[in-house]
C-alpha cells in the first residue's frame, strides 16, 4: 500500500461516541494521526456530532441520577439475580457461546445499538437503530458471524464509547499506544481516577441494560474481562457467575493475527506487522488466561465472593461446545442455575438452524507453529484433551444453508420490494398533503422499510435481494419527485419544475437521504441471518 494513500472512511465502532470522548482520544494521541487517516477521522467525527446532538437530552437528564447512584470510588451494581459473564481470550469462541446463551428467555444482554451509544439509547434507540443499519455490515468484518444493531454485543465497546474505559483504543485505533491502553484489561497500573471511571461506567451500563428487565439475569461477554474476575466479583457484590471458554491456543493466536489485519479499517495509525502482532497477542493471551486461572483456583478451592457466597466458574472447551452445542448449553444452564426445559431448548435449536452448522476447517501451518508457550497454555486450559492439530470452526457455506424453497422466497421478496415501494410512495404523498411539506427526509426511513419488508417476506436475504431493495428505494424517490410539489403546495407548471430543480438540481441533503435510504434498504434485504438470538 502506498505510504500516502488515503484511508477509506468506513463505519467506525466509535462513530456514535459523543464528541467529548473523541476529544479525549485525540488528546491522548498527542496529535500523531497522519494525513492518510484524516478523511477517515473526519467521517467518524461527523457521525459523532450527530450522535452527540441526538443523545444530549438523555445525558443531561440521567447525569444527576448516575452521579448519585454510582458515587464514590468503589461503586457497585448488585443485581437481583446473579449476572453471568462469559470470559475467554479473543477468538476463543466467546461470541458463538454468547449468542447461544442469549436465546435463553430468562437472560437480557446488551445489543449493539446500546453498546455503540451507551449514554443515549433509552430515549433515542429507534433512530439510533435505523442510523446504524447503513454503517454496520451484516456479518462481522473479521469473520462470517452474524452482526447487526439488535444482535448481542460486547459491553467493553460501551465502556469505550461512554468514557474510553477500555483497551479498545490501543487495540484498534491508536495502535502505537496499545501498551498504555492495555492496562484496562487487568486494571493494574491505572491511576485512581482511571480505575474509578471504569468502575462507574461498568456499573452504570449494567444498570441501564438491566433496568427494564428486572426479572431477568444480566448476561455480559467481553474477552477483556478474563483478566479482572476479582474486580467484577466485587463490583456485582458477589452476585455473578463466570463461564470460561477455551480453545486450542495456536488457533487463537493465528485467528487474532488475521483479525487485526482485517480490522485495519478502524485504525487511525499504521497497524504493526504480523510478526509483531503475533508476539503481542501471545504475551497478552498468556497473561490474561493465567490471571483467570489464578482466580479460578481460588474459587474452586471454596473461597467466597464479595457477598460471602461460594461459587465456581463453569469451564467450556470450544471443540466440545461446537460438536454438541445443545448438550453443552444444557450443562451451562444447570451449572449457573438457569432453567432448562423444552422452550429453552427450542429457542436454542431455532437459532442454530438459522445460522447453520459449524464444521471444522484446517488452518494453514505457520512458521511459528509449535510455540512451547502456547503448548503449555493448552495444558493449563484444556488438559490432556487439547487437540494436537489446530482447527478453526467456521459457519458452513451459504450453499449448504439454502433450502429447497429459496428461489420462491427470493421471488416473493422481490415482489415485496415493489409493493412496499408503491405503498411507501402513497404514504409519503399523503403526509405531504396533510402537512403541506415535502418531507424529503422520508426517503431514508421509507427506503429502510422497503428492505425490511422484503427481508421479512423472503425470510432470508442475500446480495441480490439487497440490490433489488436498493433499486426499489431509488424508484420510490423517483416516483415522488414530480408529484410532491403539487401535492404539498398545489403548485403547477413552471413553479413545480423550479421546485424540483431546487430540491435536486445541486448536491444537498436530499441526495444524502436518498443514499442512506438505498443503503439501508440494501443492508436489511441482504441479511443472511435476519433474526437475532432469542427472537
Amino acid at each position: 500500500m502506498p505510504r500516502f494513500s488515503i484511508a477509506i472512511p468506513t463505519g467506525h465502532f466509535m462513530g456514535l461516541a459523543p464528541l467529548d470522548v473523541w476529544v479525549r482520544l485525540l488528546i491522548a494521541s498527542k496529535g500523531w494521526i497522519g494525513p492518510r487517516y484524516w478523511l477517515r477521522l473526519l467521517f467518524a467525527l461527523a457521525t459523532s456530532l450527530l450522535a452527540t446532538l441526538i443523545t444530549l437530552p438523555e445525558r443531561l437528564l440521567l447525569w444527576p441520577v448516575l452521579a448519585v447512584k454510582f458515587r464514590g470510588r468503589e461503586p457497585r451494581f448488585v443485581p437481583r439475580r446473579d449476572a453471568i459473564v462469559i470470559v475467554g481470550y479473543f477468538r476463543s469462541g466467546t461470541t458463538h457461546l454468547h449468542n447461544l446463551l442469549a436465546t435463553h428467555p430468562d437472560l437480557v444482554t446488551p445489543k449493539w445499538v446500546q453498546a455503540m451509544s451507551p449514554q443515549g439509547f433509552w430515549l433515542s434507540w429507534a433512530f439510533l437503530r435505523l442510523a446504524l443499519v447503513p454503517f454496520l455490515p451484516n456479518t462481522r468484518p473479521q469473520d462470517d458471524v452474524a452482526f447487526g444493531p439488535d444482535w448481542p454485543a460486547e459491553d467493553d465497546f460501551a465502556h469505550n464509547n461512554w468514557a474510553l474505559a477500555s483497551s479498545l483504543p490501543g487495540r484498534l485505533v491508536l495502535t502505537a499506544e496499545r501498551e498504555r491502553w492495555a492496562r484496562f484489561d487487568t486494571l493494574e497500573g491505572l491511576n485512581e481516577r482511571e480505575l474509578t471511571r471504569w468502575r462507574r461506567v461498568m456499573a452504570a451500563f449494567a444498570w441501564k441494560v438491566s433496568c427494564a428487565h428486572r426479572n431477568k439475569a444480566l448476561l455480559l461477554k467481553s474477552p477483556s474481562h478474563t483478566g479482572k474476575v476479582r474486580e467484577l466479583d466485587r463490583l456485582f457484590g458477589g452476585r455473578v457467575q463466570f463461564v470460561h471458554i477455551a480453545r486450542a491456543a495456536e488457533d487463537v493466536v493465528r485467528s487474532n493475527v488475521a483479525m487485526h489485519a482485517r480490522l485495519e479499517s478502524q485504525s487511525l495509525q499504521p497497524m504493526p506487522n504480523a510478526e509483531h502482532t503475533r508476539e503481542t497477542v501471545t504475551a497478552e493471551y498468556i497473561e490474561s488466561e493465567k490471571r483467570f486461572l489464578a482466580e479460578a483456583h481460588r474459587l474452586e478451592a471454596g473461597a467466597t465472593g464479595a457477598c460471602g457466597t461460594g461459587f465456581q466458574p463453569v469451564r467450556v472447551r470450544y471443540t466440545e461446545f461446537v460438536a454438541q452445542p445443545i448438550g453443552e448449553l444444557e450443562r451451562i444452564c444447570k451449572a449457573v442455575g438457569l432453567r432448562w426445559d423444552d422452550r429453552v431448548r427450542a429457542r436454542a435449536v431455532r437459532y442454530l438452524e438459522a445460522v447453520g452448522d459449524y464444521t471444522p476447517r484446517q488452518l494453514a501451518e505457520s512458521a511459528e507453529a509449535g510455540d512451547p508457550r502456547l503448548a503449555a497454555l493448552d495444558e493449563m486450559l484444556l488438559g490432556e484433551d487439547a487437540p494436537s492439530v489446530p482447527q478453526l470452526c467456521e459457519p458452513c457455506s451459504d450453499d449448504r444453508q439454502h433450502t429447497h424453497g429459496s428461489q420462491s422466497r427470493g421471488t416473493r421478496g422481490i415482489l415485496a420490494v415493489w409493493v412496499t415501494a408503491a405503498l411507501g410512495l402513497g404514504v409519503w404523498l399523503l403526509i405531504a398533503h396533510l402537512t403541506q411539506q415535502r418531507f424529503d427526509v422520508l426517503a431514508w426511513p421509507l427506503g429502510g422499510a422497503v428492505g425490511a419488508v422484503a427481508l421479512r417476506v423472503a425470510g432470508r436475504g442475500d446480495w441480490k435481494l439487497g440490490v433489488w431493495a436498493a433499486l426499489g428505494a431509488l424508484a420510490l424517490v423517483a416516483g415522488a419527485v414530480w408529484p410532491l410539489p403539487e401535492v404539498a403546495f398545489g403548485w403547477i407548471g413552471p413553479d413545480r419544475i423550479r421546485n424540483i430543480r431546487t430540491a435536486y438540481g445541486s448536491f444537498n441533503n436530499n441526495y444524502l437521504y436518498l443514499a442512506f435510504g438505498m443503503l439501508t434498504a440494501y443492508r436489511y434485504a441482504s441479511r443472511k441471518f435476519p433474526r437475532p438470538p432469542g427472537m
